[in-house]
């Protein structure tokens, strides 16, 4: 999606969101920690919100990225609900980890969100680690990944592999090997946090 569009539908689902709460921009703020006239140039097509800034609106209002840059409906998950991803749906969009696709993101409210991601090469370390509240399953599709989640070793992941893990604690991601790495994780949805530099170690 291209970022002016993807810009557009976070400020429509923000200002959505607000008219649906009845909260005010200052009631936003204090929710996730961006300033007013941050809010106020995003609901305005104004700027174009970066990765960090993101995160901060999905963790304080409870949402995940799909929701925001689709700038849809807020409704429940509802009874009966289906949905089928074909090659090449799905929503992408660039964080420090990598390229992320997010699958089913036309659905609200679910409780899983499966993303597809594309872990680049070059990296002995991963450039964030991440925390997020409840459990994330990864699975690796095609080239291997050393995997670091405090306050174990790291171990190395190849394809046909997988982990299930508490993301509440600090873990990340480097490509291993000459090519980069794919990877399958689904986790519990609207539970993102903030990713951190590594070399902070703390938590992503």
């Amino acid at each position: 999606m291209p970022t002016g569009r993807r810009s557009h539908n976070v400020g429509k689902a923000l200002r959505r969101l607000r008219r649906e709460n009845g909260w005010t921009l200052s009631t936003v703020s204090t929710k996730t920690g961006v300033a007013v006239s941050t809010l106020s140039k995003i609901e305005n097509n104004q700027t174009s919100p970066n990765y960090d800034v993101l995160v901060r609106l999905c963790e304080g209002l409870s949402l995940n990225l799909a929701e925001l840059f689709r700038g849809g409906s807020f409704s429940s998950f509802a009874h009966g609900s289906r949905t089928v991803n074909r090659l090449g749906d799905g929503l992408r969009y660039q964080t420090p980890l990598g390229e992320n696709l997010v699958l089913s993101s036309e659905l609200s409210k679910k409780t899983l969100e499966p993303r597809l991601i594309r872990v680049p090469k070059g990296h002995d370390e991963p450039t964030v680690l991440s925390s997020r509240t409840g459990e994330e399953f990864l699975y690796v599709l095609d080239g291997s990944v050393k995997f670091f989640m405090e306050p174990y070793s790291a171990i190395v992941l190849k394809a046909g592999e997988s982990v299930h893990f508490d993301a509440q604690m600090p873990h990340g991601l480097a490509a291993m090997g000459e090519a980069d790495a794919s990877v399958l994780v689904v986790c519990q949805s609207g539970s993102v946090l903030a990713d951190k530099d590594a070399t902070e170690k703390i938590a992503c």
